[in-house]
């Protein structure tokens, strides 16, 4: 291997070391394979962390090849080091997401699990429905942040055991502006204000705080009302024992009486039917140690 300029290394084939094939077998095959041709030369910069790896089919690499090399090797550097930042501030992103998300559940009977199945079953749905990919992702961390305006409602409230009065409902109720509220207007956080805001809605028109009837609901809203519902089935409550998967598909797919599947999206109703075998998955993998399963009991208000 010779060096030519600082930070610039370049090697080629030698046939009396090797034959041309026995050269080729340095490489990486999908590497050959995209360049279409067999490798003779190669020259490598380095920048940092960053290196940049430039073959050759005939062309033998020179000293003058360097600033080409290096002015490469410099925008991939400086674009590693932005996308490392990024995923940094992503990752800050979603934390403080996820405080927030448990914070509202601390005088709630819900706990971290229930808030991380809800970004799993809101996910799968989205993914079978064919929704873009950067949808499926941002409900993926934006269905957890549902319920986060029941930081405002009072604890003796949500752990009511019993049905709750007109007041204490009409109380309950205001949960979803709440959340609205807190999650404010920034673009970021714009699925779960819509989410927060409307996922009590019903698709028949009979949900709070609106009133919003089919498609005026947020589709993102749409998932999670199931996906909310769903979950709320399967856990115990301090008013209920949890249902089985089959019970809570039962009554979600031909409903009971205060359930019913006129409540949600037929296109979301119509994915869970394909895929509730995957959330009963999340829900068993998911699974809060501290809840009893039963096979009997009232369905959740939620």
């Amino acid at each position: 291997m010779g060096e030519g300029q600082s930070g610039l290394f370049f090697a080629g084939w030698d046939s009396q070391q090797e034959t041309l094939a026995q050269f080729q077998q340095r490489f990486n095959p999908q590497i050959r394979h995209h360049i279409g041709g067999e490798i003779r030369f190669y020259a490598i910069y380095k920048s940092g962390a960053t290196q940049v790896i430039s073959y050759f089919e005939d062309k033998i690499p020179e000293v003058h090849d360097a600033p080409v090399l290096r002015a490469i090797t410099v925008i991939a550097e400086s674009l590693r080091r932005i996308s490392e930042q990024s995923r940094q501030i992503e990752e800050a992103f979603l934390y403080t997401l996820d405080a927030l998300a448990r914070a509202s559940e601390a005088n709630d009977e819900d706990t971290g699990a229930h808030i991380l199945r809800l970004n799993e079953y809101s996910y799968a749905l989205a993914v079978e429905m064919g929704l873009e990919r950067n949808f499926c992702r941002t409900i993926r961390y934006s269905a957890m942040m549902h319920d986060v305006g029941k930081i405002h409602i009072h604890p003796d409230i949500l752990k009511k055991p019993g049905r709750l009065t007109e007041q204490e409902f009409h109380i309950m109720q205001a949960h979803p502006i709440y959340g609205a509220k807190i999650l404010g207007d920034s673009p970021q956080m714009a699925m779960a204000a819509e989410i927060a805001r409307y996922h009590h809605e019903k698709y028949h028109g009979g949900g709070y705080p609106f009133g919003l009837k089919g498609e005026a609901i947020p589709l993102s809203a749409r998932i999670v009302a199931l996906a909310d519902v769903y979950d709320a089935l399967r856990q115990k409550r301090v008013y209920k024992p949890a249902f089985s998967h089959a019970k809570a598909v039962d009554i979600i797919v031909n409903g009971d009486g205060r359930t019913e599947p006129e409540h949600f999206d037929p296109e979301v109703l119509a994915a869970f039917k394909r895929i509730h075998n995957q959330m009963d998955d999340i829900f068993s993998t998911l699974q809060d140690r501290d809840k009893d399963r039963d096979e009997e009991g009232e369905p959740s208000d939620d």
